[in-house]
């Protein structure tokens, strides 16, 4: 996902305040269950993406999660999750993820104190709402996973360090985990 240039964009103003103060962002990653999967639930799977995109967006790690997490359609592993996140200062994340629904979405929308952007990871497309305009900045389409590919390869040619890290991967896993204890005990988890 960091690789949609939409996404960098909206990393850049919430860096940059050109969308004011960051306030909270709500993700959302609905589909029906693929049955490719059969060894995670829908947290591990899906949710785990916009965990990781939530921490890049916000540039800092999650201090709290409360989860709900359950399954309607499968019995080893969950199919639907709430997940919300909370920050210092009063920053929120909430993330809704399930293998119900019919249709396939895939949004991030981040509210600031001056403007909101909301992003389509599947048309790529991003809107810009502020009190006096709203923008939909063009850029081409783009295969992220290519982009992905191609930067780890320069990476190792260029002996740089790769945008996405294994700490990051480790991270993101570590508050899907969090997520599902935070379910299992129905309380919120501090996280250190």
């Amino acid at each position: 996902m960091r690789f949609i240039p939409g996404l960098q964009n909206m990393r850049e103003a919430v860096k940059t305040k050109r969308i004011g103060d960051l306030v909270c962002a709500t993700a959302k990653r609905v589909s029906q269950w693929p049955e490719r999967i059969g060894d995670v639930g829908v947290v591990k799977d899906t949710a785990i993406h916009d965990i990781d995109v939530v921490r890049y967006i916000f540039g800092e790690d999650p201090t709290n999660v409360y989860a709900k997490t359950g399954n309607m359609s499968h019995r080893k592993f969950e199919d639907y999750a709430q997940i919300m996140l909370t920050f210092k200062d009063g920053k929120s994340a909430f993330i809704e993820s399930n293998w119900l629904t019919p249709y396939k979405t895939r949004t991030l929308t981040v509210t600031g104190s001056d403007a909101i952007m909301r992003l389509d990871y599947i048309t790529q497309e991003l809107w810009i709402e502020a009190a006096r305009e709203n923008l939909q900045p063009k850029y081409p389409w783009q295969e992220p996973l290519k982009l992905e590919l191609q930067h780890f390869a320069d990476c190792i040619t260029r002996n740089e360090k790769p945008i996405v890290t294994a700490n990051d991967g480790i991270e993101a896993l570590r508050i899907a985990e969090a997520a599902l204890n935070s379910s299992a005990k129905n309380r919120a988890i501090a996280l250190k």
